[in-house]
């Protein structure tokens, strides 16, 4: 066993990145290190040359943090610091490294980084003097005393640690009555174990990629503890572990909990724990990343008219990445537009970067942004989205083909900089690459400024990290978010009509419409046009083209945003109709409302992809399935070639059958967990289809497989549905799929396995006049349900609400204007 020379918390200021108040600030770093030598000379002739001089270590380290060594991580530098150390001497073979950083979070004593390292991991071979290597007299001990240098790594030797000590934080904890009203303070330490770093360089260790860094850690763990009021220490210990592993994607964690409080002679009660993403079942579709879009779906998209005369051409290279290897990179590319139909803009450009780019695939996109123009304001809106593409493509490589695309839309690259155009695709991120040429910088030279880029790049990662300015994309969002002063010019949208029907194509065709809760001031109220003879409220009623047109014509007057069109009744015990019967019902109302100039945007009701499309081809916007594109197989490859909005609805079997499957005890009984995590599944489904994200919208499904109180149930619980969690109902099992970790408690949060987060979509609820407000009031009559539709219609618009879906327009728009008032 080697000797050892010891250096405790020896203090150091330097500049790694940001503080905890993300400043790039001179921070503290105390290190303490053990460089593991032998001090046999130095003990027999008692002279200090015969051991490590540990005055010479400090001076190296010091002048190390006082250097301007642009290193932007914790890790990177306390790897630089066991190189200075062992570097002292030729005689030492290995050193342990502790540095910690007080100032790195809020509310943590420190963050640290604990690594081992022998002199053959740092420099590449255990000596520099090749004679050694030839003294066979030496070998042999030689050999002995680095082997043994190597064993008395222990786990370091495999693996680094990230650690945060004391997390204090305050919830509720405890079994005992009066433990139930007070919030006690929490001591929590993770340990974060992960696979040691092979590079021997700072300049690529400092760029290692990582879905987590410990503020991202600490943030999630944070937010769990702080929302949740756990009854024993372990369950909580188990919670935070799982939270750090799904969530932030950590291999391996320890977990320590202190209670302080818990014992009155003892400093504090604790539980520790060790867990790693093993311990955790998780769902196929959370451990596969984000799917490829279906590419035969999205490449035999028709051109959009101002498009016409550049047909797609489908690229017979893409499929040469389906298997992603070491070559396959990840881009994140923005796109923006603002002359033209800017959305129709924005959706061929997604079909050339699937089908026209090169060895390229898309895999993801974010949310709908309409943005003020910066730098040179005096111009048009923009609509604003990012994407992520998988590619083969050099960054250099990547840039020409996006230009030429840009140059294919039409852009004109003689015009003024920052100008209108009706196309723009920058290069963010590539991998997390940090490159700088004369064409091209990597991250995006001005992505830190513009909340533009940055808003829909954290729907899709917050996570990637830009070296240069030590921040992730998460943390530069929420910079220049809350702390800049920048102005809030960013306003999430969902388009609710695609094209103009009447003018010229060169001419803005969409409407977009905020539907975020944040954001939204006035509900969108859609108007329901049943062109059928027996649907529960009003069957019969509008079944020729003339009645239908009238009756559109006064939901328009009454206030409608939205006509919703349908020709096959959805009323439960229906019966369906056939596809033919569907068309003629619905397809030439829709024809009549066009040739009448009337512009507002119509929804298809339908389940069958050919209705869908012949109501498209008549002028129809958007496609509204009960079944979320469940029923046919057609319909979710249908919607993403004609670019359209989809409405997602949770609904189980068909309307013969929904009555009967109403039970929810395969999610303990909980209605709302049962919607999300089968709605999800749907949305997923549709991502996976090709279905940008901004042409999703959710509908809970009231009166779908679900009874009287659970209608009440989700209107009660609606902001849950697209919430990041969800608490467990009472007497819920809270973990039911991790094995000997279960935990029965009423105050945790649900581990849902959800195939894709539900948070931000826009949700319509659609309860008017339906059964169980009938069952609450007594009114057997549909249509004398108009006082109990509008209580529904404040409990939508309260819950978060987007859009409403009702029969009675002109009662419905006021109750929705006043409680716009109220809840907006």
């Amino acid at each position: 066993m080697a000797d050892k020379i010891i250096l405790r918390d020896l203090q150091v200021r330097t500049i790694l990145g940001n503080d905890s108040w993300e400043r790039k600030k001179l921070q503290p770093v105390v290190i303490t290190a053990e460089i593991h030598t032998s001090i046999a000379m130095a003990g027999k002739e008692d002279k200090l040359t015969g051991s490590v001089h540990y005055g010479m270590a400090c001076k190296r380290v010091m002048k190390l943090a006082e250097s301007n060594h642009g290193i932007l991580s914790l890790e990177a530098f306390t790897e630089e610091v066991a190189r200075a150390c062992i570097d002292v001497t030729g005689s030492g073979l290995a050193v342990y490294v502790y540095a910690r950083n007080p100032r790195a979070l809020l509310h943590a004593e420190y963050a640290g980084v604990e690594i081992y390292r022998t002199r053959k991991d740092l420099f590449g071979s255990w000596t520099n003097d090749s004679t050694e290597e030839e003294n066979m007299q030496e070998a042999g001990s030689a050999i002995a005393a680095r082997a043994a240098a190597v064993d008395a790594g222990g786990v370091l030797k495999s693996e680094d640690n990230l650690v945060i000590k004391h997390l204090s934080l305050s919830t509720i904890i405890g079994i005992n009555l009066w433990e139930r009203h007070y919030k006690q303070v929490l001591n929590i330490s993770l340990t974060i174990h992960t696979a040691r770093s092979t590079e021997g360089t700072v300049g690529v260790h400092d760029k290692t990629s990582r879905p987590w860094t410990y503020r991202k850690v600490a943030d999630e763990v944070t937010e769990m503890v702080e929302k949740t009021s756990y009854r024993t220490v372990e369950a909580l210990a188990i919670a935070i572990a799982r939270t750090a592993i799904k969530q932030c994607k950590v291999p391996k964690l320890t977990v320590r909990v202190e209670k302080p409080s818990a014992v009155v002679f003892a400093a504090c009660s604790a539980v520790e724990i060790t867990r790693s993403i093993d311990d955790f079942s998780t769902s196929s579709a959370l451990t596969s990343g984000v799917a490829s879009l279906n590419l035969s779906a999205v490449a035999s998209v028709a051109p959009t008219p101002q498009h016409s005369g550049s047909p797609v051409t489908g690229s017979s290279v893409v499929a040469a990445i389906n298997d992603a290897d070491a070559d396959t990179h990840s881009a994140y590319i923005a796109l923006g537009s603002n002359i033209g139909d800017r959305l129709a803009n924005l959706h061929q450009a997604l079909v050339y970067l699937n089908t026209d780019l090169p060895q390229s695939r898309l895999v993801d996109t974010s949310f709908l942004y309409e943005t003020a123009p910066m730098y040179m304001t005096d111009q048009p809106l923009f609509l604003n989205a990012a994407c992520k593409v998988q590619t083969k493509l050099e960054p250099l490589m990547l840039l020409e083909e996006l230009k030429r695309i840009e140059a294919k839309m039409g852009r004109d690259f003689t015009a003024i900089r920052n100008g209108p155009r009706p196309i723009d695709l920058d290069i963010l991120f590539y991998d997390e690459l940090s490159m700088e040429t004369e064409k091209l910088t990597i991250p995006h030279a001005l992505l830190h400024e513009r909340r533009f880029q940055l808003g829909p790049l954290c729907d899709i990662n917050t996570d990637l990290m830009h070296h240069r300015l030590g921040r992730t994309s998460g943390a530069l969002n929420r910079h220049l978010t809350t702390h800049s002063g920048a102005p809030n010019d960013i306003v999430k949208v969902t388009p609710l009509k695609t094209r103009n029907h009447t003018q010229s194509s060169d001419v803005e065709g969409s409407v977009v419409k905020t539907l975020s809760p944040d954001t939204q001031k006035k509900t969108v109220a859609m108007g329901i046009l049943n062109c059928t003879p027996d649907s529960f409220s009003d069957g019969g009623q509008h079944d020729s083209v003339v009645r239908a047109v009238e009756h559109a014509q006064e939901l328009l007057s009454s206030g409608a945003d939205i006509i919703d069109i349908g020709g096959q009744s959805t009323r439960p015990g229906a019966t369906q109709v056939g596809v033919e019967a569907e068309i003629e019902r619905v397809v030439p109302v829709i024809k009549r409302i066009r040739e009448l100039g009337i512009e507002v945007p119509i929804s298809v009701d339908t389940f069958h992809a050919d209705v869908a499309a012949a109501a498209l081809d008549a002028g129809a916007d958007i496609v509204n399935d009960v079944t979320g594109g469940h029923f046919d197989s057609q319909m979710l490859a249908l919607v993403a070639q004609r670019q359209c909005p989809f409405i997602i609805m949770h609904m189980r079997g068909n309307p013969s059958t929904m009555t009967t499957l109403n039970d929810y005890s395969e999610y303990d009984g909980d209605v709302i967990r049962g919607t999300r995590f089968e709605l999800a599944q749907r949305v997923r489904a549709a991502l996976d289809a090709g279905i940008p994200r901004w042409n999703i919208i959710l509908d809970p499904g009231i009166g779908f497989a679900k009874e009287g109180v659970q209608n009440f149930e989700v209107l009660r619980r609606l902001s849950e549905l697209t919430a990041r969690h969800i608490r467990a109902a009472s007497g819920a099992a809270i973990h039911p799929s991790t094995g000997g970790d279960n935990q029965d408690s009423e105050e945790g949060l649900i581990d849902e396995n959800l195939a894709t987060e539900l948070v931000d979509y826009p949700v319509l609820v659609g309860s008017s006049r339906k059964r169980f407000i009938g069952h609450a009031t007594g009114r057997t009559d549909a249509k004398d349900r108009v006082w109990g539709t509008a209580a529904t219609v404040t409990a939508a618009i309260q819950g978060g609400a987007g859009i409403v879906r009702v029969h009675d327009v002109a009662e419905m728009v006021d109750v929705a204007r006043v409680s716009d008032h109220i809840y907006r």
